[in-house]
């Protein structure tokens, strides 16, 4: 694992997660034998618009019952779970933190959904899974903790099948941003990632402005995290940055194409 990879492993495992989410819900509480999704949410979906941008993904990605989807970058699994629950396919989940894994894992047995609902630690850079193993793969704010965002994009249509579906939502840099100097504020330009994903393999079928912001100027002191939820930049203008609201973010479909 290379430095990179080992930093953000660190930075995304804190520790004794599971028993920390618990014990909130004790505090509210939450009868844990009755736990259900919406009581989880405030806290396994925790990135931006929560709930809200996993069901429009969701809609705009079409997923269906028969299907087998890879949620990379599933944190402690909020957003894989949902999946399964709002489509009633299979979903399996990575992430670089063993803490998040962890979590996830006993989460979905809480809520009795580890039939249809699996997890794995590891890099959305080296897919432990055969060839075209998922009928779709989704990411939602992840590849801007990808530095080689072809070679995840390699890897995502090498383990999609012929026809399968990449459901991406991004933070968006204004168009003809460089990528290099946008990368630091978490923001990607839109069109860099559909020529990417061109070369990869994937052809852009939809795309969606559900998630756009045209509020956002993406020139803020800690890039997106100055905005909501996290409101990072300590620098005494919060109330800006709350009525800019979140920032802006594409939303896209791509479709690995079939053989001829």
């Amino acid at each position: 694992m290379d430095k990179s990879i080992k930093d953000i492993h660190g930075y995304y495992s804190p520790n004794d997660l599971y028993n920390k989410i618990i014990e909130g819900l004790n505090k509210l509480g939450t009868d844990l034998s009755e736990v259900t999704l919406d009581d989880l949410q405030p806290v396994d979906e925790f990135h931006i618009r929560g709930d809200s941008a996993t069901r429009e993904l969701i809609e705009l990605s079409g997923f269906t019952p028969d299907m087998h989807i890879l949620d990379v970058g599933c944190g402690i699994g909020g957003s894989t779970r949902r999946l399964a629950h709002e489509t009633g396919c299979r979903v399996t989940g990575i992430d670089l933190s063993d803490e998040y894994i962890d979590a996830a894992e006993r989460l979905t047995q809480l809520l009795n959904m580890q039939e249809r609902v699996k997890f794995h630690a590891a890099s959305a850079l080296a897919l432990p899974f055969d060839d075209d193993a998922f009928d779709g793969v989704w990411s939602l704010q992840m590849n801007m903790n990808v530095e080689d965002k072809l070679s995840w994009l390699r890897e995502t249509c090498r383990v999609l099948k012929p026809g399968g579906i990449l459901g991406v939502v991004q933070h968006r840099a204004a168009p003809g941003s460089d990528p290099s100097a946008t990368a630091q504020s978490g923001y990607v330009p839109e069109q860099a990632v559909i020529d990417l994903a061109r070369q990869a393999g994937l052809y852009l079928e939809a795309r969606s402005e559900v998630n756009a912001n045209p509020r956002d100027s993406r020139d803020h002191p800690k890039g997106v995290w100055t905005l909501p939820p996290s409101l990072d930049a300590d620098d005494g203008q919060e109330a800006k940055y709350k009525a800019i609201g979140e920032s802006d973010r594409m939303t896209l479909r791509f479709v690995r194409p079939r053989a001829d």
